[in-house]
């Protein structure tokens, strides 16, 4: 309940708990053997007293509010405490949005100047946080100016809440992960190189998100977390080492059963070698968690782009789809050059038709959904004939590409007939 927005007549708001209710609810949070956060946060300046009115109310006791800080666009979000709290003056409550490193990998050094950040002008409070990657510093809103020239000066910058480019994240990628097929941190990095002025002026009709996955197993889910999705994949066949592979069988490994576990029957062993049939190949990447190294993303190596992910947003949740089945990526070198290719395709002409046709707070995905997919690609992406009908190709064995809009906003006709379509092409799959 303390996340519900009050109602804004005075005569329902609660009354101010008493002083002796407060301190009681915040004692018993700091008793027992575990850690407690109360008894972390009275280290810092954080108003501590006003988490626990809002506590023993039941109701939040912050209220919205703006602060003035020019030169910052986007990247601070500020609060006060609430009328009803009846606390005067009021205190105000100042978050700076900062965007951090490539897969959230901290230096030690860059760590104590985000404390030294913390304490210098702010509560000596940093929240890490999750699924946008951004660091949130607690600042005092007269030295908002003074943290953002310190942040810039350490090569980081406030940005990335309203309608912008929101903190774009990677994987781990080549830094702890032996099937990355791309340099996912630095896509990152090189994201925000080209489109930095994306991620700090607010300038859309919604929040934009970038996600890089390393390899088809999207850790990240970011198919289903980002507007524009990059990741790593490979033409044909996985690679196999026949002389690792007899190794991995010494070992242990289970032969017959890494062949029943490929969803497309792909794999094939006649007692001595094992074939994989790059035409079956999904890249599931089921027969390389099982065997690897012996088993390895192929040799012909790039990245597949998709588009339209979202969690919430108008039309509900949905998955990205298809946009760029495959950028060859024929050496790391070649990274910044292939994502230039997705850029000028997001950037010179999805974004600003987007801009231009899209209504308020709706992303990218419920445009394409809105406009239908086939318009989408003609007039968004501006994607010759050819290439727009290999993408929208629908068979039987490809149901996703026959419908423009979620199952969930489907007329009963239309929920049938994908069903129907679904179930003929999983039988394919057996």
């Amino acid at each position: 309940m303390a996340s519900e927005e009050l109602p804004i007549t005075p005569s329902l708001w609660p009354e101010p708990p008493p002083k002796e209710k407060v301190e009681e609810y915040l004692a018993e949070l700091e008793k027992g053997p575990w850690p407690s956060h109360v008894t972390e946060l009275k280290k810092t300046k954080y108003p501590v007293y006003i988490y626990g009115m809002g506590l023993v109310a039941g109701a939040t006791p912050w209220a919205t509010s703006a602060a003035k800080a020019p030169g910052i666009y986007s990247g601070v979000l500020s609060r006060m405490s609430h009328p009803w709290t009846r606390i005067t003056p009021p205190v105000f409550e100042d978050h700076a949005r900062v965007l951090i490193p490539s897969a959230q990998v901290f230096t030690t050094t860059l760590l104590r100047f985000l404390i030294e950040a913390s304490r210098r002008y702010g509560w000596g409070l940093l929240q890490f946080i999750g699924g946008t990657g951004d660091v949130v510093i607690n600042v005092d809103r007269e030295k908002l100016i003074d943290l953002d020239i310190f942040l810039r000066r350490i090569g980081l910058d406030i940005g990335g809440s309203g309608d912008v480019m929101r903190n774009t994240v990677s994987c781990p990628g080549p830094l702890l992960c032996p099937y990355a097929i791309y340099d996912t941190l630095k896509a990152r990095d090189f994201t925000y190189s080209c489109l930095i002025d994306w991620a700090t002026y607010p300038q859309f009709p919604y929040k934009i998100k970038f996600k890089y996955s390393g390899c088809p197993i999207d850790c990240l889910k970011a198919q289903a977390r980002a507007d524009y999705v990059i990741i790593g994949t490979w033409r044909g066949a996985p690679d196999i080492d026949d002389e690792k592979l007899r190794q991995w069988i010494e070992e242990g490994g289970d032969v017959e059963e890494l062949v029943r576990s490929c969803p497309t029957r792909a794999i094939t062993w006649d007692g001595s070698r094992l074939s994989i049939d790059g035409s079956k190949c999904v890249k599931c990447m089921e027969c390389i968690r099982r065997a690897y190294p012996a088993i390895k993303p192929g040799k012909e190596r790039g990245l597949t782009v998709l588009i339209g992910g979202t969690i919430k947003s108008r039309s509900g949740p949905k998955l990205a789809k298809v946009l760029i089945p495959f950028i060859p990526l024929p050496s790391p070198d070649k990274l910044e050059e292939a994502l230039m290719t997705v850029f000028q395709v997001v950037r010179d002409r999805i974004v600003p038709k987007w801009d231009e046709e899209g209504w308020r707070r709706e992303r990218v995905g419920d445009t394409l959904i809105r406009v239908t997919w086939q318009r989408f690609l003609r007039d968004f992406a501006k994607f010759d004939p050819d290439l727009a009908a290999k993408i929208t190709k629908a068979t039987p064995t490809e149901p996703y590409y026959s419908y423009g809009i979620t199952f969930f906003n489907m007329s009963e006709e239309q929920k049938q007939k994908y069903l129907e379509d679904l179930r003929k092409a999983m039988e394919t799959w057996q």
